[in-house]
């Protein structure tokens, strides 16, 4: 909510004071142009603009020079100039130098009466490329981002979304999308788009690899684990692949989380006897024909008597072991032997008495 015109002078009166404690360098709202520049900082734009000035003084460009977090990065690599091209206004190649701390109003509208309107997506490439590719990942993004700008979704002078949630600011070109989810697991517990559509990694000086920003909105099933919520782990199925790609092999339908076939047609959840029989055409026919399935019910569905996700059978009680079989009790080895010589023996006496008798 915007302050009334009485409360936006007493926060400009606020912010100017507590300037008057920093360093030279780190003072924003100096109302002249010093050294001969044309850089006359915010209070000089404040007098017309204090709407847009509450905006900028919540925002995270403002801190973008005393950010905790930017300080110790730097500080970490040996304080590089080149930083500051990004996290100062005015700054000066040639000697290092500049103006202000933090992204001022003169950083994106030019200095004093410039009043550079340009709002366009490669003004915020300047900066917001590079180590921190966002520009690079939204030019691979889509079709259904491409032709969407920065001030699109954020909000020019606070740099947040233009609505409360990720879920908010997408909807207002993804409506459908959001609608199918609201009323699946994921709508009931607040999941936001960007919860899996943004995959973050932090950037890695160290090694060259720039961060992950999530502006190609795309779910990266390689790392995205659907386990991080959903405490549903696989067996069996764990063989269609690991992380989301197991999961997004049945829930194709990612957003109302129905069950896709590879020919693209959607099945609710509690219908999920043609998905099975992609991979079990088997015992999808056995079952068919009325030979797989329980005699009381022979038309139960999969998941009536499998887990889906622990595919044994769940309906139904272990069977009791098989008994081992043992051999019953008998003579011992010698007297086995014994007998079976004495056999040998008598059959071969009884062939030398009929050559006898018949020599």
């Amino acid at each position: 909510m915007k302050l009334p015109r009485v409360g936006s002078v007493f926060v400009l009166f606020t912010f100017m004071l507590s300037t008057l404690f920093l360093p030279v360098g780190s003072r924003v709202l100096a109302a002249e142009p010093s050294d001969g520049e044309d850089y006359r900082g915010i209070g000089y734009c404040a007098d017309c603009h204090l709407e847009q000035m509450e905006d900028w003084l919540g925002s995270p460009h403002i801190q973008a020079y005393n950010n905790p977090e930017f300080q110790e990065g730097w500080e970490e690599l040996g304080s590089p100039e080149d930083c500051l091209r990004c996290h100062t206004t005015g700054f000066d190649e040639e000697d290092g130098t500049f103006k202000y701390e933090g992204i001022t109003c003169e950083a994106c509208h030019g200095p004093g009466d410039t009043m550079n309107r340009d709002v366009s997506i490669e003004l915020c490439a300047s900066c917001h490329s590079g180590p921190f590719p966002t520009y690079e990942e939204w030019k691979e993004s889509g079709p259904s981002h491409l032709n969407a700008t920065c001030t699109q979704c954020h909000d020019e002078h606070t740099a947040r979304l233009s609505a409360e949630t990720s879920t908010g600011t997408c909807a207002s070109c993804h409506s459908s999308h959001i609608e199918l989810m609201e009323e699946t697991e994921h709508g009931v517990n607040d999941v936001e788009c960007a919860d899996c559509h943004m995959y973050r990694t932090p950037v890695d000086f160290e090694n060259g690899i720039p961060a992950n920003t999530g502006h190609e909105f795309s779910m990266n099933v390689d790392e995205l684990d659907c386990q991080t919520c959903h405490d549903r782990p696989l067996d069996k199925h764990d063989i269609l692949g690991e992380n989301a790609f197991a999961c997004l092999s049945c829930h194709g339908e990612i957003h109302g989380l129905g069950l896709k076939l590879v020919n693209g047609t959607v099945y609710e959840p509690d219908d999920p006897v043609a998905l099975c029989a992609q991979c079990h055409n088997e015992r999808y026919t056995a079952w068919a024909q009325g030979t797989h399935g329980t005699p009381e019910d022979p038309d139960a569905s999969c998941t009536e008597c499998h887990d889906p996700h622990d595919p044994v059978i769940s309906g139904f009680s272990t069977l009791p072991p098989v008994p081992t079989r043992t051999p019953a009790g008998g003579p011992s080895i010698f007297l086995s032997t014994a007998f079976v010589v004495i056999v040998e023996l008598l059959g071969f006496a009884i062939i030398i008495l009929r050559w006898r008798k018949n020599v």
